[in-house]
């Protein structure tokens, strides 16, 4: 532990208390240290010309206002203390004084020293610029001139009343006349905020796509003004592509080198998310050799996606997010916080025709997407106009479906070893519904089946390829690395126990039975995410789970305006259900299948393969069987094939995301607050329900 016993801001420091920093600091400038090597920092600083002890122990920054005490017996005063509380190990809970402030390093973005404040306050150079190094606190040896220390971190609004979701940037200025010290400080920051962890990264290069074009057509304002700063400050290297047409996104991605860039991040609505998901699943197929109609599976890219809303909805940033604010999307991708987001494949009878990474709709919203093509010159507008329209007409259209239900884990797996928490019992169980929140155990237990069901189709397809390898010595196997390497386990967070039982009931899926489902339905969603939105806080599908690898499959019955109005009402509140509804049906699958009971003309009308908008909007308003088919809305495109097949894909997808946290209210008393592990791992607000 080095420690400076001094008054505040001052140079001098005593021989007995203080471990000489120029030592100590010059032996392991450029050395790596590992975490469990990090020192216990201790220094007086002065913040806003008062003056603080700071300490730097594990992941947390602690400082605390000096305090002058007057003692009676004495003329002279003292400075109180840190309180006796000792921290504990770094990432466990540890408590420290009422009056005592605590920074966990997973939130800071950025440090920078100099020799001036505004010196300490300029934005980090890129990664491999010249002054980068020079810059950065870990300079040339030499004599230090630093005195100021300035840490840039970013903070959850708790207690907002109207968004605690909001993320919002902070700044600390600490000033020591001792170059040494701060110079210390500097690279044991530096050290510590770019050590990476399983469920974090620190991202660099950021490979940035920009939709002019969606939503009010603010996207390149909304990144200049909101986006770009915050990856300055965090010297971040970002590199822009504004597209011009549709489909460039994914043009670009299945073309170009990707290899230069940490992270994949989109400027746009559900579109433009749409775009990056699919660009990097086809071309981590093509790589691999897979045939992109019918793959034998479906691999997992390997760059992390960041999702800034900037469209007409944004349900895919607000159902990962919690809100739709651009700065809170720039601030997750910073941070570096990542979490696996299911997706599902869409395909015909034929081929694979794309991704979905929000809702797969047929009826209402897909009639919705389909006329409002013929409004593009109204912007947003076209959707409520369209939506009105869709709404009054109330069309009901007949289907069947066919569904494989998600299995009861907790027939299979004995009681006592189910992770023994409410959510995720209630999830498991199904007897009550979940919400997807931050540290979700229903997406964790998720992860877990997943590695364990990745780390056997390894080890199956090594013996196999030994085999292989054996009978045909000269036959080459290359599929079997990239499948594995694919396939990696994932990390997921905690120490979350996976029961025994869980493979065993994941292997026998193919004896699950098939639930069909015949009607004439008013809507039918296939929901990979809740679909929330700001007008929608709970989205259509409040319980679905981002990485549970399920899909909500809404069925909507054909009744009268009435009800139509009710499911409306139910899905735009904070208090409402739609399974409250009689006419509303909701199975959880991983899988449905659905064709049309008038067959007749399907074969004529599917165009197969087809998942652009229809080249001449008003082609299928004029056609007879256009009061006998709707079409589908897949993640705000138009998809013409009435033989659909809708399949999950668990945490096929790494995404940035820090949310979304519950709304509840918060503790009422004068507790004495205490430091998690992780910012992340306080979800509470003040919000109100």
């Amino acid at each position: 532990m080095t420690q400076t016993k001094q008054p505040s801001g001052g140079s001098t420091t005593s021989a007995a208390d203080f471990v000489a920093p120029v030592t100590s600091t010059s032996a392991s400038k450029y050395a790596p240290c590992s975490p469990s090597a990090h020192n216990v920092l201790l220094n007086n600083f002065q913040l806003k010309k008062k003056s603080y002890r700071v300490l730097l122990h594990g992941q947390q920054l602690v400082w605390e206002r000096l305090q002058k005490i007057k003692q009676p017996a004495q003329s002279n005063e003292t400075k109180a203390p840190l309180p006796p509380d000792s921290p504990s190990q770094p990432g466990g809970i540890s408590s420290y004084g009422p009056q005592s402030h605590v920074l966990h390093l997973d939130d800071v973005i950025s440090i920078r020293s100099g020799d001036t404040k505004a010196n300490s306050l300029k934005p980090p150079s890129p990664p491999g610029s010249e002054r980068s190094s020079s810059c950065s606190g870990d300079g040339a040896p030499g004599k230090p001139t630093s005195q100021y220390l300035t840490i840039n971190y970013a903070m959850r609004l708790t207690k907002s009343q109207t968004d605690c979701n909001r993320w919002e940037l902070r700044r600390l200025t600490f000033f020591n006349s001792d170059p040494y010290i701060v110079r210390q400080w500097d690279h044991e920051l530096q050290v510590r905020l770019q050590s990476s962890s399983p469920s974090r990264m620190r991202v660099r290069r950021l490979l940035v796509f920009i939709n002019p074009y969606g939503g009010r057509k603010a996207g390149a304002q909304t990144y200049e003004r909101h986006v770009r700063p915050i990856f300055q400050l965090a010297g971040v290297d970002a590199t822009c592509i504004t597209t011009q047409r549709a489909n460039q996104v994914k043009d670009i991605l299945l073309s170009h080198d990707l290899g230069v860039y940490d992270a994949v991040c989109c400027v746009g609505g559900d579109g433009t998310v749409a775009e990056v998901i699919n660009g990097l699943i086809f071309r981590q197929m093509r790589e691999l050799g897979l045939d992109d109609e019918r793959p034998p599976y479906i691999p997992r890219p390997a760059l992390p996606v960041g999702v800034i809303p900037a469209g007409s909805t944004d349900t895919i940033a607000y159902s990962m997010h919690g809100t739709a604010d651009v700065r809170t999307a720039a601030i997750h991708v910073i941070l570096g916080q990542h979490r696996g987001l299911d997706v599902c494949s869409v395909s015909n009878g034929q081929s694979l025709l794309r991704f979905c990474a929000s809702v797969l709709s047929y009826g209402y919203l897909g009639d919705v997407a389909a006329q409002s093509e013929n409004y593009r010159w109204m912007g947003p507008r076209r959707y409520e106009y369209s939506g009105v329209k869709a709404f009054l007409s109330n069309r009901g259209y007949d289907a069947e479906l066919r569904m494989l239900e998600e299995p009861d884990l907790l027939l299979t797996t004995p009681l006592e070893e189910v992770p023994q928490s409410p959510d995720s019992v209630c999830s498991l169980g199904e007897s009550v519904p979940s919400v997807c929140y931050a540290n979700c155990q229903r997406c964790s237990f998720a992860s877990s089946i997943q590695e364990q069901r990745s780390s056997l189709f390894i080890q199956e397809e090594s013996r196999e390829s030994e085999r292989i390898h054996q009978e045909e010595p000269e036959e080459d196997s290359h599929l079997a690395p990239g499948e594995a390497a694919l396939l990696r386990p994932r990390p997921r967070p905690g120490n979350l126990q996976l029961p025994s039982g869980s493979i065993s009931s994941m292997r026998n899926l193919g004896t699950d039975q098939w639930k069909v489902v015949r009607g004439n339905f008013f809507m039918i969603c296939g929901a990979n995410i809740t679909c929330a939105c700001a007008r929608s806080p709970n989205g259509i599908s409040r319980y679905s789970h981002l990485g549970d690898g399920c899909l909500d499959l809404i069925l909507v019955k054909k009744t009268s305006l009435l009800n139509n109005v009710r499911f409306l009402l139910n899905t735009a509140g904070r208090s409402g259900d739609i399974r409250n509804l009689p006419f509303v049906e909701v199975y959880r699958t991983r899988e449905f299948r659905f064709r049309t009971l008038s067959g007749a003309g399907e074969e004529d009308y599917s165009l197969a393969g087809s998942c652009q908008p229809i080249s001449p909007p008003g082609e299928m308003a004029n056609t007879s069987s256009a009061t006998e088919f709707s079409s589908w809305n897949c993640d705000g495109e138009v998809v013409t094939d009435l033989d659909i097949t809708m399949r999950s894909h668990c945490q096929l997808i790494e995404v940035f995301m820090r949310g979304p946290h519950s709304y509840s209210k918060p503790l009422k008393g004068g507790t004495t607050p205490t430091t998690p592990a992780s910012s992340s791992d306080n979800v509470y607000c003040c919000c109100k329900d």
